[in-house]
């Protein structure tokens, strides 16, 4: 988004409103929803003051310019000093320089492609001329910049352009032969002039269709340029006062519309300083209302499904990116669909769909009420299956992604209840394969449609939106109904779904990427631990912790969190450690020994499989081990010293009496890492001979497990009971020495655990 301003010097409105765009976007409390969106997803191009040698010409006199000088209207057009328009080509910066006073370059008449083709009062070669519009196009280097200013976006994802000027509250633009530009350009002018107006002060910014404006004619703007090169909507934005336009009546005009007298039209060129601050702020927020719409289409990002009385995600479906042009889809069903059975549905979107007033979901300012509706509906091939629906969805305006949370924004994700009724029309629907589509039509809040085919990136190109489907897959400006998820259904009955256990606690990894993986810790009152030992992009050590929850067959852990800031051995400062949230995950199982693991760490996001690697003793997952349980199980869980807070050992009594530990720590110089071995119990003391540590791997896409190596790292002692216990290790690794810890256990596993 490139929006300009202050090309004419005298307009200090303009540079006022441009700086507020950036104050707001800069600024605005977080309130993820529209500010973060803008904020993370969308780069916002403003350059508050183009025509810098005449503004700070008008700065240097804010009192003074001369009059009756004006060749053509000398009675009526101050020139220089504050009133200066155009820039100081040959001219200097004494205002009582008459000789040169006049000269200049009208920079908003030095455009390409209707340069020097209007003449008369529009456009003029007379360097004295008010509108000259300078030797060549795009002579002067303050109009050549807007280039530049437009490749910093980069260019070819430039979705908009707008040059604030003041006053009129009127937009001016230019039609070309692109007629789909042309009503792109209507609905986002419609949507500006309709959101600006629902403020209280209710401004009105004038605007004609494409019917009423000029086609492949202009003066040189700064608009007709982009709108002819870059092919997006582009317009001259004129902000207030009005001009006294019979469309604005009844204001009188200029500075009398707020008490002036109103006898010279120039007035309108000082805005009341009372004024300032509401027109700054309010066209801030409507031109973030623009670049929201101009970010791009809505398309459903991903859908769950749960059996609603266990909680229980029976269904689940994303679309994960594949390339800047295309996504490749997702899909798991761990079992089919029931007749008659309550399922809960979440719907995941890719931008904030609602707006929200004082919390409350509202109408976006200017919209009708109805427009952001949704409308669930099912189908078995070609035939309607009755489904019954909880409407509207609820709009999720709290954290934690799906079941009860939004995806990432307030706003980009809603939920509701299905049941598909045993009818004899339903079952003899879904007789045949058993396969029922949804489709899924809604709008965002400023009444986009879905892009009905989220495999294809919606974007722009020549003049409209590309890549974005309709209901029938055609490439439209509209969007249409998402028919992308098909679910099984059974016409028998299905057992419960599967629900965790305390015995999924142990180690799990993804074969695909071995050298990785995670502990996994549960607890009393359904809260679980993750621990994740990884690497960073160079292939060196690194780990992730988060405290979650147990929902049904899945584990929630809304919070990564990367722990930084301590060091190895008697140097650690626990005061010094620090706790960031980088992200979030998400692990599902479909039974005792095998689940997926979703998560992402700021833009980046990753799927994985699991299998396990560790069963910890005493804790059961499906039929019972029915193998002794010895007293020392009730140690599996975190030990660490209160002393080195940021730092400890996860370690698991395992089914034959062995017990498995990793210690998450740091090195000597601060870096992450993580050292692990198997013991056994060896006179009361549990005996790690070979601790052993790794390098190699890299994180997220990169990784590759063939470039996993292990090295030998030390030995570790634990003498550990209920009351505490003590850590020796001694490290054959250069730097790291040998000690001590004082231990405590931090958590006790859902099973044979120490009295709290």
């Amino acid at each position: 988004m490139l929006t300009n301003g202050g090309i004419h010097a005298r307009e200090w409105q303009s540079p006022e409103t441009v700086t507020g765009i950036l104050e707001y976007l800069a600024t605005a409390p977080s309130d993820r929803h529209l500010v973060d969106y803008l904020r993370d997803q969308v780069n916002v191009v403003v350059i508050p003051v183009m025509n810098i040698d005449g503004f700070l010409q008008t700065q240097r006199f804010p009192t003074r310019n001369w009059l009756l000088t004006d060749p053509n209207d000398p009675m009526f057009s101050p020139r220089d000093g504050r009133m200066r328009r155009k820039n100081l080509l040959n001219s200097d910066e004494v205002l009582a320089s008459q000789a040169d006073h006049l000269f200049g370059v009208d920079l908003n008449r030095n455009n390409p492609p209707y340069w020097d083709t209007s003449g008369g009062n529009n456009s003029s070669d007379d360097t004295r001329s008010l509108v000259h519009h300078g030797a060549t196009p795009h002579s002067e280097p303050e109009t050549r910049a807007l280039d530049v200013a437009a490749a910093l976006g980069p260019a070819d994802q430039l979705r908009v352009y707008t040059d604030v000027h003041s006053f009129s509250m009127v937009h001016f633009w230019v039609r070309t032969g692109n007629d789909r530009l042309a009503q792109q350009t209507e609905q986002v002018l419609d949507l500006f002039s309709d959101h600006h107006q629902a403020f209280p002060a209710g401004k009105w910014y004038a605007w004609n269709g494409r019917f009423g404006v000029p086609s492949n004619r202009g003066i040189g703007t700064t608009d007709e340029y982009f709108t002819v090169n870059y092919q997006v909507p582009s317009w001259t934005l004129e902000i207030e006062p009005s001009n006294g336009q019979a469309v604005h009546a009844p204001l009188p005009g200029s500075g009398a519309d707020y008490g002036g007298a109103g006898v010279n039209g120039h007035d309108g060129f000082i805005l009341p300083e009372a004024e300032i601050r509401r027109v700054r702020e309010q066209l801030a927020q409507t031109f973030a209302a623009v670049y929201f719409r101009q970010s791009g289409p809505p398309h459903l990002q991903s859908l769950r499904v749960y059996d609603a009385d266990s909680d229980a995600l029976v269904f689940e479906a994303d679309w994960d990116p594949l390339s800047d042009l295309a996504r490749a889809p997702h899909r798991q069903q761990l079992q089919p669909l029931e007749f008659g059975r309550d399922y809960v549905v979440w719907l995941g979107y890719s931008k904030p769909m609602r707006w929200l007033d004082d919390g409350q979901v509202t109408p976006f300012p200017g919209q009708s009420p109805g427009v952001t509706d949704t409308s669930i509906t099912a189908l078995a091939g070609a035939k309607i299956v009755d489904i019954t629906l909880e409407e509207p969805p609820e709009v999720l305006l709290e954290p934690g992604g799906a079941p009860d949370g939004y995806r990432l924004y307030r706003t980009d994700a809603s939920r509701t209840t299905l049941r598909i009724p045993g009818t004899a029309a339903n079952r003899d629907a879904l007789a045949g394969e058993g396969r029922l589509s949804l489709r899924i039509r809604t709008r965002d809040m400023n009444g986009l449609g879905l892009d009905a085919d989220p495999a294809t990136v919606a974007g722009w190109a020549e003049g409209h939106w590309v890549r974005y489907e309709d209901t029938l897959g055609n490439a439209t400006d509209a969007g249409g109904a998402d028919q992308s998820i098909t679910l099984e259904v059974s016409t028998e009955s299905v057992a419960d779904p599967f629900v965790l256990e305390p015995g999924i606690a142990g180690a799990w990894f993804d074969p695909l990427r071995s050298g990785e993986g995670f502990i996994i810790e549960m607890l009393p009152d359904d809260d679980a631990v993750l621990y994740w030992f990884t690497y960073d992009d160079d292939g060196q050590q690194d780990w992730l912790i988060a405290g979650g929850r147990v929902s049904g067959n899945q584990l929630l852990f809304d919070e990564l969190l990367r722990v930084s800031g301590g060091v190895f051995g008697p140097g650690f400062d626990p005061d010094a450690v620090e706790r960031t949230v980088v992200g979030a995950a998400t692990f599902t199982w479909s039974g005792c020994d095998s689940g997926t693991m979703d998560w992402h760490i700021g833009n980046r996001r990753g799927r994985q499989s699991l299998s396990r690697l560790s069963r910890v003793q005493g804790l059961d997952c499906g039929l019972p081990m029915g193998k002794p349980i010895r007293q020392e199980a009730q140690y599996s869980g975190a030990w660490y010293d209160p002393g080195h807070s940021g730092e400890g050992y996860t370690l698991q009594i395992l089914e034959d009496n062995s017990a498995l530990v990793y210690w998450f720590s740091f090195g000597p110089d601060g870096a992450r890492r993580w050292f692990f071995g198997e013991g056994q119990q060896v006179d009361g003391t549990w005996v790690f001979p070979e601790l052993l540590t790794t390098a190699g791997p890299r994180f997220g896409d990169a990784f590759d497990p063939e470039d996993f190596d292990t090295l030998p790292w030390g030995t570790l002692e634990l003498d550990l009971s209920c009351e505490g216990g003590e850590a020796r290790y001694a490290a054959s690794e250069t730097g790291f020495g040998q000690g001590s810890l004082q231990l405590v256990q931090l958590t006790r596993q859902d099973g044979p655990a120490c009295p709290p």
